[in-house]
């Protein structure tokens, strides 16, 4: 799968394919600060910046009860130990030259963490008391686009810089962009480009496609690329939709659409135990054997309670733990040093987020945010996620992708994880003139320092 990256790209990869991970920023944006004393003496104070005292403070802020709370508590393991290593070394930072061991910029890192229970509300009550309280200088985690959005806003008014987890709704690099956002996983738009281009070639041209989706903007954004790269750009025929109402677990009327609609495969736009529940209803409903599916952004622990029923279920994962390259093996490894487990997507996203963050200020030379921000507009490494960079319009990322299948119990064991990847990407991207880009006024979200 390949597409041609963007000319408003910050950059397409590391310099070194070893452990030097790229490079970044323009020699006069940081200043010349020696660690443990980034005391602001050359910028103005803006966000939670100057740091107080010998530490800084970093936040998790995520969905660790609920129904998204198994990847929520996936992403705080990945956050915890992002922590340890930064602080002590080990894992990803003594692959990494560009990072210490000894903090950041010789500052401690000192974790806050907060339960968002995949609500909004919530979220900005946590967020709100970490900048007020905490001084936090960054944040990770996330799931709910819808809370990501919110979160997004927070981030621009408060000066402080924030990476999401797993949200995927295509607004978030579009109409909702912010300057102190950076997304760093895919989207509804570049998933249904990959799907585009793989499900027919998996399944055939022969198809006749039925949506299932969650009726707010993660479903409709996942069932709109869908529609536009598989039907309306793609051979398959549309067979119609039907969505699912906030809150409701009962998909009888769903299912029953499904079966009407004559359709051979279905388009499931759900995510965590929603997303399991309904896979579940398939099969107890006997569709699964007729009926090939395809959920967009698909997570382990959502095929898991299907057992051998997963088999052959495809998706898109943003990293699986059998990626091949040595970052991902090295953070594999020191994840089940700690943890005794296989990680999965959701504890790499927080766990590199930090890495990334942490450099970044390195780089810099100040957790100066305005400052920060521009170095990250800049960045490009290569890590577990393989090469990557942000891109300066939008901020999203450029890196490689892995379409996936779910597998049976055998294989299951012997890979650590219910998915298997079919194929890698090359980074999908599109032009920031195109949508979802260009409906990002990144020129209206300042730095804050101009």
């Amino acid at each position: 799968l390949t597409a041609g990256l963007a000319g408003c790209s910050g950059g397409g990869g590391s310099e070194d394919e070893n452990n030097s991970g790229g490079g970044g920023g323009d020699d006069s944006s940081g200043g010349d600060t020696s660690g443990g004393d980034d005391s602001g003496e050359e910028y103005e104070a803006i966000g939670n910046f100057p740091p107080e005292g010998n530490s800084v403070s970093i936040g998790f802020n995520g969905p660790t009860s609920g129904a998204l709370g198994p990847d929520g508590q996936d992403q705080e393991k990945g956050f915890d130990l992002a922590v340890k290593h930064l602080n002590e070394g080990g894992g990803l930072v003594d692959y990494w030259d560009r990072l210490s061991g000894d903090g950041i910029m010789g500052y401690q890192v000192e974790p806050t963490k907060a339960d968002t229970a995949g609500s909004a509300d919530t979220a900005q009550d946590n967020i709100d008391r970490m900048i007020q309280r905490d001084n936090i200088q960054f944040w990770t985690g996330g799931m709910s686009s819808t809370v990501t959005m919110a979160m997004q806003n927070v981030a621009q008014r408060e000066r402080v810089p924030f990476m999401g987890g797993n949200s995927t709704s295509a607004g978030i690099s579009g109409e909702n962009c912010s300057r102190y956002y950076f997304h760093p996983t895919f989207h509804a738009e570049i998933i249904g480009m990959a799907m585009g281009e793989a499900a027919p070639s998996a399944l055939g041209e022969d198809r006749s496609l039925f949506h299932i989706y969650m009726d707010y903007s993660y479903g409709q954004s996942n069932r709109d690329a869908a529609r536009k790269y598989l039907t309306e750009q793609g051979p398959w025929e549309d067979a119609g939709g039907a969505a699912i109402a906030e809150g409701e677990t009962d998909h009888s009327s769903q299912i029953q659409a499904l079966e009407d609609s004559g359709a051979d495969t279905l388009y499931f736009s759900s995510f965590g135990n929603f997303a399991a529940s309904g896979l579940a209803q398939l099969r107890d409903a006997g569709l699964t054997d007729d009926i090939e599916v395809i959920i967009p952004h698909v997570s382990a622990f959502t095929l898991d309670p299907l057992g051998g029923d997963a088999e052959d279920v495809l998706g898109m994962e943003p990293w699986n733990p059998n990626a091949d390259n040595e970052p991902s093996q090295v953070f594999v490894e020191s994840y089940q040093e700690e943890y005794g487990e296989t990680p999965n997507q959701s504890s790499l996203h927080t766990y590199e987020s930090m890495m990334v963050y942490a450099a970044a200020v390195e780089d810099a030379g100040t957790f100066h945010p305005p400052t920060v921000v521009r170095t990250l507009e800049e960045f490009e490494w290569s890590l577990a996620w393989g090469d990557s960079a942000f891109r300066t319009c939008d901020h999203q990322v450029e890196r490689p992708w892995y379409m996936v299948q779910g597998v049976g119990d055998d294989r299951a064991e012997e890979l650590g994880i219910r998915t298997e990847i079919v194929e890698t990407t090359d980074p999908l991207v599109y032009e920031c003139s195109e949508f979802p880009a260009s409906n990002c006024a990144m020129g209206d979200n300042e730095y804050g320092d101009e």
